[in-house]
C-alpha cells in the first residue's frame, strides 16, 4: 500500500504553493547575498582583505534572476528553478581566495538540500543532493582557495548529506501526521491527492488506472443503534482489511466519514474487488478507469462515486420491488 514520501505530489494545492514560495524565497536571498559580495568585491570597503574573483557571483545573480523569472511565469514547472538553486552556490564557490568563505558559503547548500529532500520524490531528491554535493567539492577543488583535501571533502558530504536526512525526518513525521487519518492509519483526503500523484508519476509504462469508491452501508444506522463504538470498530475492522487486500503500490484512503477509495494502477482491480466482496459485505462499490492518455483522479474518483450511487439506488429499487 502506498505511502507519503515526499511534498512532491502536493502541486496545484496549499502545500505545492508553499514548495515553489520556499524555493523563491531561497533564490530571492541568495540572489541577494550574491549580490551584495560582488558589490563589495568591485567597491570594496576596506584594502586589507583579500577579495575574490567576481565572475562567479556574476553568474549566480544571473542564474538566479533567470530562476525567479521562469517561477514568475511558470510556478508550476520549478525543476528550472531547483537546477539554477543547484549550480549557484557551487559557481560562487569555485572562486573563492578563503577556506573561510567556502564554509560560510557552505550554509545555502545545506538548505537547499533540506528543501530538496523534503519536496521531491526520495530517489529524485538523492540525485538532486548528490549533485549538489558532488558539485560543491568539484568547486572547492577547482577554487584558488587552500583547503585540507579529505577533510574539507567530509565536511562538504557530511554538513548536505546530514542537514537534508534530519531535516526530511522531521517534514515526512509531521507531513505523516496531516497526511493521516487518526482513526484508521490510512491516507485521509490531503494524502489521497498526494499519493495518487505520487503514483501516477513513478510509472514507468503506460498502466491501466482505476480508482474504486467504497462507501460502508447504514453506518449511521450502525451508530444510532449500537453507538458511535461499534460504527468506529466497524470502520477499523474494514480498513485493516483493504489494507491487507490492496495491492502493491495501491492508494488506499479514508476520504471522510465511512467514504473510502483506492486507486490502483495494473490488472489487480477484480482480485481486490472480489476480497472486498466477499470478506465486507454491505459495502457500495463504484469503480472507473483509464487505459491511455492523461489521467485524472478527481474525475476518475467523480465517476466512481457515482457508479457507486448508481449501484447503491438499483440495489434498493430490487429490494422493494422484492418486497
Amino acid at each position: 500500500m502506498s505511502r507519503i514520501t515526499s511534498l512532491a505530489g502536493a502541486r496545484g494545492h496549499f502545500i505545492g504553493e508553499q514548495r515553489v514560495r520556499l524555493l523563491r524565497i531561497y533564490l530571492g536571498a541568495t540572489t541577494f547575498l550574491f549580490t551584495y559580495g560582488v558589490v563589495f568585491t568591485l567597491f570594496p570597503v576596506r584594502t586589507d582583505l583579500a577579495y575574490g574573483n567576481p565572475v562567479g557571483g556574476i553568474i549566480a545573480i544571473v542564474l538566479g534572476v533567470l530562476g525567479l523569472v521562469q517561477l514568475s511565469v511558470r510556478p508550476n514547472r520549478a525543476m528550472f528553478a531547483t537546477a539554477v538553486a543547484v549550480i549557484a552556490t557551487p559557481v560562487v564557490m569555485a572562486f573563492h581566495v578563503t577556506l573561510t568563505a567556502e564554509y560560510v558559503c557552505l550554509i545555502a547548500p545545506m538548505f537547499l538540500a533540506m528543501y530538496i529532500r523534503a519536496f521531491h520524490p526520495p530517489r529524485q531528491a538523492w540525485v538532486l543532493i548528490g549533485i549538489l554535493i558532488l558539485a560543491c567539492v568539484a568547486a572547492v577543488a577547482i577554487a584558488p582557495a587552500p583547503h585540507v583535501g579529505v577533510i574539507t571533502v567530509l565536511i562538504i558530504v557530511v554538513a548536505i548529506a546530514g542537514a537534508a536526512e534530519s531535516f526530511g525526518l522531521l517534514m515526512r513525521a509531521m507531513f505523516t501526521a496531516a497526511c493521516t487519518d487518526p482513526l484508521t492509519g490510512l491516507l485521509n483526503r490531503a494524502g489521497w491527492e498526494i499519493a495518487t500523484t505520487d503514483l501516477l508519476a513513478a510509472l514507468r509504462a503506460p498502466s491501466a488506472i482505476t480508482v474504486v469508491a467504497l462507501d460502508i452501508d447504514d453506518l449511521k444506522g450502525l451508530n444510532d443503534t449500537q453507538g458511535h463504538p461499534a460504527g468506529d470498530r466497524l470502520i477499523i475492522e474494514y480498513a485493516r482489511h483493504w489494507a491487507r487486500a490492496a495491492p502493491r503500490g495501491a492508494v488506499l484512503a479514508r476520504l471522510g466519514g465511512d467514504e473510502f477509495a483506492a486507486c490502483i494502477a495494473g490488472d489487480d482491480v477484480e482480485r481486490f474487488l472480489d476480497d472486498v466482496r466477499s470478506s465486507t459485505p454491505r459495502v457500495s462499490i463504484g469503480t472507473a478507469s483509464r487505459t491511455s492518455g492523461p489521467v485524472d483522479i478527481a474525475d476518475l474518483y467523480a465517476r466512481a462515486d457515482a457508479e457507486l450511487y448508481r449501484g447503491r439506488d438499483r440495489a434498493r429499487r430490487d429490494g422493494s420491488d422484492v418486497g
